[in-house]
């Protein structure tokens, strides 16, 4: 009848259904079998479920976490700016693990600080083919893959990125990062002051990890809610704008369903501007400009290439010099 924060603020609607079926895997993990409070056909706990429906109705009725909050894709133009402002780049170690750890999250869908703080280099391979400089990237245990008999028909990841080559070709970057960890060991390591890159031999800790996204972004001068989730949602919303596969998606981001994934497809904020400039009112028209009383006509010039002012004109009371105006066209009141 009752659940709260420790706060005393209340749970949104779906948190009540969440805690109710970590009630259920408790459990489960005891080895109770015989209650399943959720499932609909168990009439021991219609009231339980009636209870539930009522309460999540009311919180979501009332406004108690009705807003959804999600972290914010980087847009090409965004990326562009993060550029130009030597946020990205190999100048020192500091712009080059900002680099690496932004495009580690797009090309590959790697997800927050749990999949950076025990990334290895030696999950990266480069290599070169008829195709071109690649990054070759090998997963291991993540939030939607354990491995063990559950996942036993289920791999981990393995996806090889073809880089654009030129100036920002991102293996000749991954190359620099890794040639000054040694190729061996942690992939995130302290940046050393100074050119070329170099790291020392303490780790960067979770804290960091946690926020270096919008750290990157607030540099930029970036506005919105960036976070490091943010680059997971660029990979998939870069790659649904671009019509790729959803099979092809789910493999860079990870997720084993395609509702998963598709709530990347309408979380495009350049998407809903576009709808909302269809759905705006129209703009209004500028009022006509009258042209002033004038004590004579007004000369049509429309048709005409040449027009030649007297050499004497009176304005104001006082008499100024003509001049020839060769294909220029003017109105005067």
């Amino acid at each position: 009848m009752r659940v709260r924060r420790k706060d005393g603020n209340e749970y949104p609607a779906k948190t009540l259904y969440y805690i109710s079926c970590g009630i259920l895997r408790y459990l489960r993990d005891h080895e109770i079998y015989d209650k399943n409070f959720p499932d609909a056909a168990d009439p021991r706990f219609a009231g339980f479920r009636k209870i539930l429906d009522s309460k999540m109705k009311d919180a979501l009725s009332r406004g108690v976490g009705g807003k959804r909050k999600q972290a914010d894709p980087i847009l090409p133009e965004d990326e562009a700016t993060i550029w130009e402002k030597g946020i990205f780049g190999m100048n020192n170690a500091e712009t080059l693990q900002n680099t690496v750890f932004f495009y580690s999250c797009k090309f590959f869908g790697l997800r927050g600080h749990d999949e950076h703080h025990s990334l290895q280099c030696d999950q990266f391979f480069l290599g070169e083919d008829n195709r071109g400089k690649y990054i070759e990237f090998t997963g291991r245990s993540t939030k939607t893959f354990k491995g063990g008999l559950a996942h036993k028909e289920l791999h981990n990841k393995q996806i090889r990125h073809y880089c654009q080559p030129g100036e920002r070709c991102m293996a000749d970057y991954f190359k620099v990062h890794l040639d000054a960890l040694g190729n061996e060991g942690s992939f995130y390591r302290r940046p050393l002051a100074g050119s070329p890159p170099r790291y020392g031999s303490q780790l960067v800790g979770v804290n960091k990890l946690k926020s270096m996204m919008k750290v990157i972004c607030e540099k930029a001068g970036l506005k919105g809610n960036y976070a490091n989730h943010s680059g997971k949602r660029t990979c998939a919303t870069a790659l649904y704008q671009n019509g790729v596969d959803e099979q092809e998606i789910m493999g860079r981001t990870g997720h084993r369903s395609e509702v998963g994934v598709r709530a990347y497809k309408h979380g495009n904020a350049e998407i809903a501007c576009t709808v909302s400039k269809v759905l705006n009112p129209p703009e209004p028209k500028l009022p006509k400009m009258e042209p002033k009383d004038a004590s004579g006509p007004l000369m049509d010039i429309s048709t005409s290439n040449e027009i030649n002012i007297p050499d004497k004109v009176e304005v104001l009371g006082q008499t100024v010099g003509g001049s020839t105006f060769n294909n220029c066209p003017f109105i005067s009141y």
